[in-house]
């Protein structure tokens, strides 16, 4: 099978599976519905962008529409952004302030306008069959990747904001799609040098062989992707959880300096509030719950759930993911060290202590004490 038959193969595999998906999530009941649209529309911008692949060798398409195909990418980051945000916020809804995201594709249809989009049939034709050397084309290929880098840190701010914010509130990251969300972008990012590297050697390279590897590579490259992006959403369907968009990540230099203010007048403003909590935590153990949030121990204590989540956050330097784990560590050292309880699974222990996966129990016990639960029960057995 010679290799422009096998680019042609993988990329129809590539445009099947990403409609085919696409109209499940468009399709689907779910409360997330937002979040597949923006998903579906950005899985179908990617075979609509590929498809010169397939159709070439056999179709010639209209010159405005083979640019329009390839200027379509221009939506791609964008969607993948607005559709990190609708997933981290579970209120998170389209207003008319997000249409700036079109500003780039509006750009480079302005940018191609005079010489292409608005000149004569005659005019079009000769500047598309000189358009890779053309000034239009070069703007297009740097301030598209201008774009692509711009999204891709900015999904990874939010992401860090959003992970912040999980810590600061919750004592449980596994039902939360921090992690799917970065490893979806960062696989974006692989996708996108490998890209960059393909641009890069047209221009310099002459091996029209190595150019068609390269092609072939990055279509399997998506098409992985893509089958990635389905295996998880289908076996793993709780990864779409998301926040109340109330939740912000703690300001520390704004609360340093309150402190500072507080503690010119008088000497330890925190110190009996903390008591008052790590006595709370002894005697009602409220981190044997596996959802216990910030705001149901503030519920619990009669606090502010912010002026709690700073007390712990900033006053106990810890986030209340690992303030709360360290409660449940030490219950669970107390019980792999009890001889009574020897036939104990450790799967049966980190549910009693308010784990609710082995991963979660055995990173959190590694960190906190240096060993794993196996081996920390092998020693003081």
């Amino acid at each position: 099978m010679g290799e422009l038959t096998i680019l042609r193969v993988v990329t129809l595999f590539v445009i099947f599976i990403s409609f085919f998906f696409t109209v499940f999530l468009f399709t689907v009941k779910t409360e997330k519905r937002l979040s597949n649209i923006l998903i579906g529309l950005y899985l179908i911008i990617i075979p609509i962008n590929i498809s010169v692949f397939f159709y070439y060798p056999i179709y010639q398409a209209p010159p405005i529409l083979d640019v329009l195909r390839n200027h379509i990418l221009y939506l791609s980051s964008p969607l993948l952004f607005l559709y990190v945000l609708s997933s981290i916020y579970n209120d998170f809804k389209l207003r008319s302030i997000h249409l700036l995201h079109l500003i780039p594709f509006l750009f480079i249809l302005l940018v191609y306008f005079p010489r292409f989009f608005g000149a004569t049939l005659m005019d079009r034709n000769d500047f598309y069959a000189e358009i890779g050397h053309s000034i239009e084309f070069k703007i297009d290929t740097y301030f598209g990747y201008l774009v692509v880098v711009f999204y891709m840190i900015w999904i990874f701010i939010e992401l860090a904001k959003y992970k912040k914010v999980i810590l600061e509130n919750f004592s449980n990251q596994e039902h939360f799609n921090y992690k799917w969300l970065f490893q979806l972008n960062l696989l974006g990012v692989f996708l996108f040098l490998f890209s960059v590297f393909k641009s890069i050697y047209i221009q310099f390279g002459s091996d029209s062989d190595f150019l068609s590897l390269l092609r072939i590579l990055i279509t399997i490259s998506l098409l992985s992707f893509i089958c990635w992006i389905v295996l998880k959403s289908m076996y793993y369907p709780e990864l779409f959880r998301g926040l109340s968009s109330n939740y912000k990540p703690l300001i520390k230099a704004e609360e340093e300096k309150k402190d500072k203010e507080k503690v010119a007048t008088q000497e330890d403003p925190y110190a009996e509030t903390i008591e008052m909590v790590k006595k709370h935590m002894e005697d009602a153990k409220p981190y044997l719950d596996p959802s216990l949030t910030v705001q149901d121990l503030a519920d619990q204590l009669q606090m502010a759930p912010r002026d709690l989540s700073i007390l712990i956050n900033h006053h106990l330097n810890q986030h209340f993911f690992d303030f709360i784990n360290r409660y449940r560590i030490e219950t669970a050292k107390e019980i792999l060290k009890d001889p009574a309880n020897k036939k104990l699974t450790v799967l049966e222990i980190l549910y009693q202590v308010g784990f609710n996966s082995k991963s979660s129990f055995n990173t959190a016990f590694k960190k906190h004490t240096g060993s794993t639960p196996t081996q920390f029960k092998s020693t003081h057995s």
